[in-house]
């Protein structure tokens, strides 16, 4: 039984190839017939040696017939293939071109937009500061920041979006003071040790938003005097800071004060000394130089004769030192203590002298009324100046060195400074009158009766009093280098004399 299946199928197998060859040939004389245009079909001519229908041909020309249809067919397909190949490329190319447009034109127009923008405080701001140049599509664009609610007068960071071509870009202002303050140095005129004054006195003009700080910055050693510049810091409130120079003139002072008036002193024993009377000290450059006196040497409650040191020293620290002796003198019996004298001298101020009155109105008054108050006499106490003036005041009679010590205490409780001048060279008789200081400037009085002159001496300067010739009497010779420069401008014509008033 199998081998007959075998042999049934064998033979099933070969009539199903035949079949086969035997469509594909009727499919190539079917393909290679001519066409008539009236649609009928052609008879084919067979030639002459081919085989008669039911005939069987070779297997070599029949295989070699189907190979080239399959080849034909094959071709063709590949003819497709490739047209639909080139087309997929060429929209391919044409869309990844179209990409590549698109991609420039967005980072070119997204680029005309500034990420990030700086201004300095104060400087107006708005959007369009975040952009380069004008936009090819605004309709797109957009912003999230209201700029005109900024405040571009603090320093801040502000975040913010712009939206543009459908994009969302972080965006920052910055509103930055990067702005040092100025100013201008104030050009100075000191000394070489003097201290810098403090910096604020010393710069002007300063300029800033916020609050500005200074301080000295490089300084010059000025200790040998010439000209230099100093160095200022300003600084604002967010630390910008500048440097301005300051012009520095410093003058080297190297010239000790000047001590004068000093004299030898005559003093009771257990009676103050008083060292300062009729004492100056001038400097060239320092107005205010100090005095001070070395008294350590002195026993004021043992007669003998001392030495004093008085030392003037300027601004510099300059010194000028004058040596002086103090005569300490036992006291007399008609000794009269400061404070009797003090007593009676005010009992006569207190019906002169008015509190609104100046300086220069209370010495009138004092002058005028020991001129016209007290008596000259040739023959008084003159133990003491207190002494001296107490009898003046009290029985109205002195020499002229009473009317000068009498003029001396009154001026004192009055708190005009005064010393007394003495005559030299002198022939028959010394004299004394006083010498006042009104307004920083030196004067002479004089309240001693002058025969047949009825008048009397009130703030002379020294060319005025010294040029004055009575009768033949010319008695105002003294030693002026040992005084204290007068005033040179005359004051004569405010004196009303008979009145005794300051004119007004």
């Amino acid at each position: 039984m199998e081998n007959k299946l075998d042999i049934s199928n064998s033979m099933h197998s070969k009539a199903s190839v035949r079949s086969a060859d035997t469509a594909v040939i009727r499919a190539i004389r079917h393909e290679n017939m001519p066409r008539h245009s009236n649609n009928t079909p052609a008879v084919a001519h067979r030639p002459s040696n081919a085989p008669a229908r039911g005939t069987k041909s070779s297997s070599a020309p029949k295989t070699k017939t189907a190979t080239k249809a399959k080849s034909e067919s094959n071709t063709e397909v590949k003819e497709k293939s490739h047209v639909l190949f080139l087309a997929f490329m060429l929209l391919l190319s044409v869309a990844t071109l179209a990409l590549y447009i698109g991609i420039r034109i967005f980072d070119y127009e997204t680029n005309k937009i500034n990420r990030f923008v700086v201004v300095e405080v104060g400087s107006p701001v708005s959007k369009d500061l975040f952009f380069n140049d004008s936009i090819s599509f605004p309709e797109t664009e957009d912003c999230n920041l209201d700029f005109s609610t900024v405040n571009v007068e603090l320093p801040q960071t502000i975040n913010f979006t712009i939206t543009y071509l459908w994009t969302n870009m972080e965006c920052v202002l910055e509103i930055a003071d990067t702005t040092a303050p100025t100013g201008i140095g104030i050009p100075q005129t000191m000394f070489s040790v003097d201290e810098l004054p403090d910096v604020e006195k010393c710069v002007t003009d300063v300029k800033d938003r916020t609050e500005v700080t200074m301080k000295w910055g490089r300084i010059p050693d000025i200790s040998a005097g010439g000209e230099f510049k100093a160095e200022a810091l300003l600084t604002d409130a967010v630390g910008n800071t500048a440097s301005v120079m300051v012009p520095l003139s410093v003058t080297k002072d190297s010239t000790p004060p000047v001590i004068e008036g000093t004299k030898n002193i005559s003093a009771f024993v257990g009676d103050p000394v008083v060292y300062r009377d009729g004492i100056t000290v001038t400097d060239d450059y320092d107005k205010n130089p100090t005095l001070d006196i070395d008294s350590s040497n002195v026993d004021l409650k043992k007669p003998g004769t001392y030495k004093a040191i008085y030392i003037a020293t300027d601004f510099s620290g300059n010194k000028t030192t004058a040596e002086i002796e103090v005569e300490l003198i036992k006291k007399p019996k008609t000794y009269v203590d400061q404070a009797e004298v003090d007593k009676v001298a005010q009992k006569i101020l207190d019906k002169i002298i008015k509190p609104d009155m100046t300086q220069m109105e209370k010495a009138l008054q004092i002058v005028w009324w020991c001129r016209y108050n007290i008596g000259y006499t040739a023959k008084a106490d003159s133990t003491s100046r207190n002494r001296a003036a107490y009898d003046a005041l009290t029985k109205r009679s002195a020499t002229c060195y009473g009317y000068a010590c009498a003029v001396r205490e009154m001026l004192n409780l009055c708190g005009i400074e005064n010393m007394f001048i003495k005559r030299y060279p002198w022939r028959h008789s010394v004299h004394y009158w006083n010498y006042i200081k009104i307004d920083d400037q030196w004067y002479h009085c004089d309240s001693t009766p002058r025969k047949n002159y009825n008048s009397y001496f009130f703030m002379y300067t020294t060319k005025e009093i010294q040029n004055f010739h009575h009768s033949g009497w010319y008695g105002y010779t003294f030693k002026v280098a040992e005084y204290p420069a007068s005033a040179t401008k005359s004051v004569q014509k405010q004196i009303d004399y008979k009145n005794h008033k300051v004119k007004k």
